[in-house]
């Protein structure tokens, strides 16, 4: 499975986008930008807020343009910002700025891992007093699926969710898969999912250890997981690696991933 993906270009955003959606209230995306002298690392973050006054949780995205641009997930997402809706959310959109940056940060990377708990969440709490320490939901899509799951593993105190569509969890030699098993048991809740068409796989140079193709990967990941104790939910469903697909199911995953009484 070669690691470099077709992105389609995306141009910048204004400050503030207002979307054209029946609410109690606008919903709007703020822009923000992070920088962190720890890490080296600068990325912008679009931010949909919960309601104010009420504790609630933290929905973080990563391949954020990929989301709020190219899937269109916004709109999907306004009935869970319905101040009526349970439980509240804060929705953030934490952009990859390029495919260098993304290739980099989504394959398990130590640095971007710190990134997002040293920096990205204190100021989101910081920003937002609102939400509740601990319990967020972490997301993300092919490379930043596998992040994502990475994340949830490495973090439990931080992320107790995960969403993680047509995750690439065939990088490396299926690294995430085989050294899951030196974490702590989670009981994290996991939304793994992949298309019945995913199934290609690259020719590797000889030698080399043999590439599984997307929805083995997956399948993989969800075992590991189970026998750590995670809860998972596996959705396979029917297409490929394609933005329609994830965000048909978009709406789905997190109902069921925050399904757990814990409010």
């Amino acid at each position: 499975m070669a690691l470099v993906e077709t992105l389609t270009s995306i141009s910048p955003l204004a400050l503030t986008v207002s979307f054209g959606i029946p609410s109690i209230y606008p919903i709007k995306l703020e822009k923000h930008n992070l920088t962190d002298a720890a890490t080296g690392l600068s990325r912008s973050l679009h931010l949909l807020r919960g309601p104010l006054g009420q504790p609630h949780r933290l929905c973080l995205f990563l391949d954020g343009e990929l989301y709020y641009r190219e899937m269109k997930a916004v709109p999907v997402l306004s009935a869970l910002l319905d101040p009526r809706a349970r439980p509240h959310l804060t929705f953030a959109f934490l952009d990859h700025g390029n495919q260098k940056s993304r290739e980099q940060d989504y394959t398990c990377n130590e640095n971007f891992g710190r990134f997002i708990t040293e920096k990205v969440i204190p100021w989101l709490q910081e920003e937002i007093p609102d939400l509740q320490p601990g319990r967020h939901l972490i997301g993300g899509l092919s490379l930043s699926g596998l992040m994502s799951a990475w994340l949830a593993l490495r973090y439990p105190e931080h992320f107790h969710y995960c969403l993680s569509q047509s995750g690439a969890f065939w990088w490396n030699d299926e690294f995430f898969t085989k050294t899951a098993p030196q974490r702590a048991p989670a009981d994290t809740r996991f939304w793994l999912s992949v298309g019945d068409q995913e199934t290609e796989v690259d020719e590797t140079p000889p030698g080399s250890p043999p590439e599984v193709s997307q929805i083995v990967g997956v399948n993989n990941a969800c075992r590991v997981l189970k026998s750590l104790g995670a809860t998972v939910q596996y959705h396979e469903y029917q297409g490929g690696h394609s933005m329609p697909c994830w965000r048909d199911e978009l709406k789905q995953a997190l109902t069921w991933l925050l399904a757990d009484g814990n409010q």
